[in-house]
């Protein structure tokens, strides 16, 4: 399960604002001097570099923007949307686990100081002992592949986020967002060399609901719902009686590739659909994906479209 924590922080870093026009420049600067501090403290556990994923990071850096505006700190905003669901609505299709930290102070900050607040909030996440390591464990998740690196500063309020990514399945069929309660809704893609999917489960909730700032940033954890559905793949022709007669609910080929329809059997709500797989030479499987489709009881329009409600804000 997710359960990710939240670090806030009192700053006090004098120095001159950076200008307007170099704002671009220093994210991207700060970006890569995070990066190496993640990769730096994963090779001291002897774990592999994850590459900087810039599609996560524009998602990481709209949301702590959004949060700035909001007066919110750590894994929430307003709109009450939790982080697995904000990355996939953002376009991602991985696995996602967040890391999440605030800085506030009464003036603007300076690239001294910006870059100083991500290593003290580093050093800080790296330190924690169990059993509360929630930052650490992230960090060092031995299966991510890629992390989002988000960030914003205003007026005194800085936010920084950091979205690790596993990437082990390449969708031929990527799922919609958005779905009526009636509609069929059916995916499919292939797992990366290496590993092999295990099964699928359908996590299901309420759709999001409006927070107030307060209540918002009092959240310091955040899982996928207990509320789920477990799917198991198809077996093969010709694989034998005993396997062919277990239960069966999507297809799996010899090659990796995969096709599933999601089931709606829940009611309206949101839906988080989690592709399972295993590493070769491993015996336990690991969640790859958070896809997140808000379902509308709804009717179709006369153009065919599904009138939807959307959750975002």
């Amino acid at each position: 399960m997710m359960k990710r924590f939240l670090i806030t922080s009192m700053v006090m870093l004098l120095a001159t604002p950076i200008a307007h026009s170099d704002l671009e420049e220093t994210r991207a600067t700060l970006r890569q001097h995070v990066l190496g501090l993640i990769n730096r403290d994963r090779a001291r556990y002897n774990l592999p570099p994850v590459a900087l994923d810039m599609q996560a990071s524009q998602i990481g850096d709209s949301y702590c923007l959004t949060q700035i505006q909001n007066g919110t700190t750590g894994h929430f905003t307003t709109d009450g949307v939790p982080p697995y669901a904000r990355y996939s609505w953002g376009g991602g299709n991985d696995a996602v686990s967040e890391n999440a930290a605030a800085w506030s102070a009464s003036y603007d900050f300076s690239e001294r100081a910006l870059v100083e607040m991500a290593g003290r909030s580093q050093d800080a996440m790296m330190a924690e002992m169990a059993p509360n390591d929630g930052h650490k464990r992230t960090m060092l998740d031995p299966h991510a592949t890629h992390v989002g690196i988000g960030m914003a500063w205003r007026g005194g309020e800085f936010r920084l986020v950091q979205e690790f990514v596993r990437r082990y399945v390449q969708w031929n069929r990527p799922l919609p967002r958005d779905a009526r309660l009636d509609q069929v809704v059916m995916t499919s893609g292939i797992a990366a060399r290496g590993t092999r999917v295990e099964g699928i489960t359908v996590h299901h909730e309420p759709l999001p609901q409006g927070l107030s700032p307060h209540v918002a940033s009092a959240i310091s954890t955040y899982a996928l719902p207990d509320r789920r559905r477990e799917y198991v793949p198809r077996a093969p022709r010709g694989k034998g009686v005993l396997a062919a007669a277990r239960r069966s609910d999507f297809t799996l080929r010899d090659d990796g590739a995969f096709s599933f329809t999601v089931p709606f059997t829940d009611g309206p709500g949101l839906y988080t659909v989690v592709v399972w797989v295993r590493k070769d030479g491993q015996a336990t499987a690991f969640p790859a994906s958070n896809v997140s489709i808000r379902v509308d009881g709804g009717l179709q329009n006369a153009a065919g479209r599904a009138e939807v409600r959307p959750a975002l804000k």
